[in-house]
């Protein structure tokens, strides 16, 4: 029997990770990552990964950054606009799905294993239960998994948007700190690798820790502060500054992640994804992350019941766009 390909892509803001898989049996044949600047537009990289692997596929899924409506989807963070009728076109492909790269990530958790994550609350995990899923990137995504039977309905969100709501007098500074420079103030803002900077500039702004000259150099050079605050958080001689940057950013974290599973119900459990929260693991405890996600009064008990688990395997998005594939387009081969 003639082997039915499916093409599955994550398209994120700084890189992107193709794959060929057998759609029936759902191994992988070829995989690449490329970055995604210097490139006009997806086709042009679709195509030329598959020059390199000389295959041909039959179906397509995309996990994309960016808003997916009526199979178009524009790239937040790159001038492209890519349409599942262009890509039909353009492939000679028998079908293709748009979908939101939190939509994936969300389509990826039946597919994890112990191996995939880290525990970080046990919880009592309801087979049926709504699984709550937060990922801080380059920006933050939210979404939700509901998987009952035969059902399946994985959605991402544009819950990372909502507005940043403070939890103790630190925040409330912080609030009002930011709204002197933007407004509204999103968790977006914070929570993410776009949001690390200002926290950083807020905790340096408020003089309880002294700027080191060596950060301060490092910050100077970099294109993106970024990466320095990071390092300096989890090197083996923490930069204090650094280090009290990203506890504020797990503890508004936490609090979020907390927000959502309370909105979903999520007794399923809550998943962290995203780039920065598994830099972090082994370096800089989660205990503040775990204070703020149980801190709801009278909804603790139920918010201690709730698992929590550290996404750890890498391109976890890809693995959700082929888990998508194959769900939508399995029956059509």
């Amino acid at each position: 029997m003639a082997v039915t390909t499916l093409l599955s892509v994550d398209v994120g803001g700084t890189k992107v990770a193709l794959a060929l898989s057998d759609l029936r049996g759902g191994a992988l044949l070829q995989r690449a990552i490329v970055p995604g600047a210097g490139h006009k537009g997806i086709s042009e990289i679709i195509r030329a990964f598959l020059d390199s692997t000389g295959l041909h596929p039959d179906f397509a899924c995309l996990g994309v950054a960016g808003v997916v409506k009526d199979g178009a989807a524009r790239i937040t963070n790159r001038p492209w606009l890519i349409t599942e009728e262009t890509l039909v076109r353009e492939f000679s492909l028998s079908g293709v799905r748009l979908i939101n790269d939190m939509t994936a990530l969300c389509a990826a958790l039946p597919t994890l294993t112990g191996a995939d994550l880290l525990p970080l609350q046990t919880g009592r995990m309801q087979k049926k239960g709504t699984k709550a899923v937060i990922a801080p990137g380059t920006g933050l995504g939210e979404g939700y998994l509901i998987e009952d039977g035969p059902a399946f309905l994985p959605r991402g969100s544009e819950g990372g948007h909502a507005d940043f709501a403070p939890v103790d007098d630190e925040q409330i500074k912080l609030l009002r700190w930011l709204r002197r420079r933007a407004r509204p103030v999103s968790y977006e803002m914070l929570c993410s690798g776009l949001g690390i900077p200002s926290l950083y500039d807020f905790c340096k702004a408020s003089g309880q820790i002294a700027e080191t000259e060596a950060i301060k150099e490092e910050l100077n050079r970099a294109a993106d502060p970024t990466p320095v605050i990071l390092a300096g958080a989890i090197a083996a001689a923490p930069c204090p500054l650094c280090l009290k940057t990203m506890e504020l950013f797990l503890s508004i974290l936490g609090s979020e992640a907390g927000n959502l599973a309370l909105k979903l119900y999520a007794t399923g459990g809550l998943y962290i994804g995203g780039g920065i929260p598994p830099r972090l693991s082994g370096h800089i405890p989660f205990t503040g992350f775990l204070e703020a996600f149980r801190h709801k009064a009278k909804m603790e008990d139920l918010m201690a019941a709730i698992p929590v688990h550290l996404i750890i395997k890498p391109d976890t998005v890809l693995s959700g766009a082929i888990a998508y594939g194959r769900r939508i387009f399995l029956p059509c081969s």
